[in-house]
C-alpha cells in the first residue's frame, strides 16, 4: 500500500498535477498567479488546438512578458485574442497575438470543432503569406484553385495570385467586414515622437454620399468629387477634387474604417466613420 502511494506521488510530481483553483477565486498577487500556473503545468506539454485556432470560452495559458498565467478567451478581434486573467477582476483583460497563447490549461477539454470548413470565397478576410510572413488580406478573385488577395494597408498594385497553401483563416473561420457605408469619416495620421509616444494628427474628413459623390472637408471650402466602389475588393477609387486618383481600402476586421492614399496627400491616412 505504501509503495503504491509513493508511486502515485512520484507520478503526480513528474506530471506537475497540482490542481488548479476555481478561476473565479481571486489571487493575492501576480506572483501567486504565476507560481500556481507553473506548479500546475509542471513538466506536461501544453496542448494546442489542432486547427491552430482558439475559440471564445477556451481556458488557456498565456505568455505575458515571459511569465505564464491562466486565462480565458473572451473575444476574437481582428485575428487577435482578448483574454481575461483568471483570478483577477473583470477589468483585467488584454489583446494578444496567437503566438502568446501557449496552449490549453491542463485538464481543460475544448468543445468539439465543426466537422468541415467551407472553401475560401471572394470577400473573405484572412491571413496570406507574403514574403514568408503572415499578413491580413482580403480575397478579391478566385480562379482555378488560385486566390487573388489584397494585402491590408497596401496599394492594389501589390495584389497577387496565391495558392490555398499560402492562406489561413483568422480565428473564428472565414469572415467578411461589411462594405463601407455612406457617412462622414474623420482621417488622421500617426507619428512617433522623441519620447516614444504615438501622436495623432487630424487630416480633415471625407463625406461619402450614397449617390457616389464625396466631399473632402479639410479646407475652408469643401473639395467635391466622385467615387466608385469595387465589388470584389470593396475599395473606393476617387475622381476629381482633392482625392483625385486616390484609393480607400477597408481595413480587415475593422468595420467603418479604411486606409486612404492619394497623389495630392502623399501619405497614408487612417479614416473612421463618425456619423
Amino acid at each position: 500500500m505504501k509503495r503504491a502511494l509513493l508511486s502515485l506521488c512520484v507520478l503526480l510530481s513528474v506530471a506537475g498535477a497540482q490542481p488548479l483553483r476555481d478561476p473565479a477565486l481571486p489571487y493575492g498577487s501576480w506572483g501567486e498567479a504565476a507560481r500556481e500556473t507553473e506548479a500546475a503545468i509542471g513538466a506536461r506539454p501544453l496542448i494546442r488546438p489542432q486547427d491552430g485556432q482558439y475559440r471564445v470560452g477556451d481556458a488557456v495559458i498565456v505568455d505575458d512578458g515571459g511569465k505564464r498565467y491562466r486565462a480565458h478567451v473572451t473575444a476574437i478581434d481582428g485575428g487577435r485574442y482578448r483574454i481575461h486573467y483568471d483570478g483577477f477582476g473583470p477589468d483585467w483583460t488584454r489583446l494578444f497575438d496567437a503566438a502568446a497563447l501557449l496552449g490549453y490549461q491542463p485538464g481543460y477539454q475544448p468543445a468539439a470543432r465543426p466537422a468541415a470548413a467551407r472553401a475560401f470565397q471572394v470577400g473573405d478576410e484572412l491571413e496570406a503569406q507574403q514574403n514568408g510572413r503572415w499578413s491580413p488580406a482580403r480575397i478579391v478573385a478566385v480562379k482555378g484553385g488560385q486566390y487573388r488577395v489584397h494585402y491590408d494597408g497596401q496599394p492594389s498594385s501589390r495584389d497577387e495570385w496565391v495558392p490555398a497553401a499560402r492562406l489561413r483563416s483568422l480565428p473564428g473561420g472565414p469572415v467578411q467586414t461589411p462594405r463601407l457605408a455612406p457617412g462622414k469619416y474623420a482621417c488622421t495620421t500617426q507619428t512617433m515622437n522623441s519620447g516614444g509616444t504615438v501622436e495623432f494628427q487630424p487630416k480633415g474628413a471625407v463625406v461619402l454620399a450614397a449617390n457616389g459623390t464625396y466631399q473632402y472637408l479639410g479646407f475652408k471650402t469643401p473639395s467635391p468629387g466622385t467615387y466608385r466602389a469595387d465589388a470584389a475588393s470593396r475599395a473606393l477609387s476617387f475622381r476629381g477634387g482633392h482625392l483625385d486618383g486616390g484609393e480607400a481600402t477597408p481595413i480587415v476586421q475593422r468595420p467603418g474604417r479604411f486606409y486612404l492614399t492619394a497623389p495630392r496627400i502623399g501619405e497614408r491616412w487612417t479614416c473612421g466613420i463618425t456619423k
